[in-house]
């Protein structure tokens, strides 16, 4: 039996969860049963190279966006100077426009997939949904909490979402990576008692910065002396950005929290960092939880989508209500004041759940059961 060829069509190849998830799952997916390309539509190409270095064709479809007319059309002549067999799109957008490109044609078919619990938030978005969810075979979700979500706003998907959640691509921290894990808590941890607190996802309202910074400016002197605390992810929206400094100045943490971009190291910050939190309103399978936990770093949550199947109180973690800035607060209390070896051993229990259950090869393996039940392979 031939490779099975996908597609996968994303809108950046930027340094975000969605797309640690393709690269993830391209790079761990057999080539004699799976064969795969990429293709994307904005000028952020972070993870390019690393899929081209498995020998991964990536078409880039245009520089600006969806807006764009150019990239509807020339993602149809791709879809019709190529044999795929299936599109798998990740994010809504590209999810609309594959649906738009491939039309009424019985190939390729098309699995959609939604990431996060804001379907129904989105303007407009639920009555597209509605429009278009019969032109398309499957939809993919990583976490069980998005597939009720969209069983409820679009009913007309219940019997074809699939629950694949996200892998993690374990290997071991290098002697360069171990180096720089250093010197990126040497630049930001100050004094010999010193803790680092890292937040890894773009800044956004969804992420709820500004509950962190409640958090913070709430801790107890003998606390908030130790913390350092930084965000790193990409910055696309300077009101956000401009008013979490505003605060940050304004609670008097602005030598305590900093703002960091989005980098292609961010396994440095996982080693370097303490612990890692998640301030969130809403999330799916929140991929920074995964990687913090793989690399034995503890994580203070709330408890969105499904955070708790890995954050589990007093064993990895701690887990609080979202938009909760007393149960944050005192997580980060008592976070800042457990001992050493409580937090290595609760960083060990949460590296092992993860890679137990949450492997790169569990990835590949379930996406291909998806594959197999959409083109009706055994």
């Amino acid at each position: 039996m031939s490779a099975i060829r996908v597609l996968y069509f994303i809108h950046t190849l930027g340094q975000g969860g969605a797309q640690r998830q393709l690269v993830t799952l391209v790079n761990a997916l057999d080539r004699s049963v799976v064969s795969p390309e990429v293709a994307y539509y904005y000028d952020l190409s972070l993870v390019r190279p690393e899929l081209e270095s498995t020998g991964t064709p990536v078409h880039s479809l245009g520089r600006r966006g969806a807006k764009n007319p150019l990239v509807l059309t020339r993602l149809a002549a791709l879809i019709r100077r190529s044999d795929f067999d299936l599109i798998h799109c990740y994010l809504n957008t590209p999810s609309v426009l594959a649906r738009i490109a491939v039309g009424r044609r019985k190939r390729p078919r098309v699995i959609t997939s939604e990431r996060n619990v804001d379907l129904g938030r989105r303007k407009g978005g639920a009555a597209l949904e509605k429009l278009l969810c019969s032109r398309a075979d499957a939809m993919v979700v990583n976490a069980s909490a998005i597939k009720r979500h969209v069983e409820q706003v679009v009913p007309g998907w219940r019997g074809r979402i699939h629950f694949v959640p996200n892998g993690v691509a374990w290997s071991e921290p290098s002697t360069s990576l171990l180096r720089r894990a250093r010197e990126f808590r040497e630049r930001h941890v100050r004094a010999s008692n010193g803790l680092l607190l890292a937040s890894v996802g773009r800044l956004s309202v969804q992420k709820h910065p500004l509950l962190l910074l409640d958090a913070l400016s709430r801790q107890p002197e003998s606390v908030r002396s130790r913390l350092n605390v930084v965000w790193v992810g990409a910055f696309r929206d300077p009101e956000l950005r401009s008013l979490v400094l505003a605060r940050s100045r304004e609670l008097g943490l602005d030598e305590r929290f900093h703002l960091l971009p989005e980098t292609n190291d961010v396994r440095s910050v996982y080693l370097a960092a303490d612990a890692v939190a998640l301030t969130s309103l809403w999330e799916g399978f929140p991929n920074s939880v995964l990687e913090s936990l793989a690399h034995g770093t503890p994580v203070v949550s709330t408890d969105v989508g499904d955070a708790s199947e890995v954050v589990i109180n007093g064993r990895t973690g701690w887990l609080v209500p979202p938009d909760d800035p007393s149960a944050l607060t005192s997580a980060i209390e008592e976070l800042a004041t457990s001992p050493a070896e409580q937090l290595a051993e609760m960083g060990r229990a949460g590296a092992e759940l993860v890679l137990r259950e949450f492997s790169a090869e569990k990835l590949a393996r379930r996406s291909l059961e998806v594959y197999h039940q959409v083109l009706g392979r055994s």
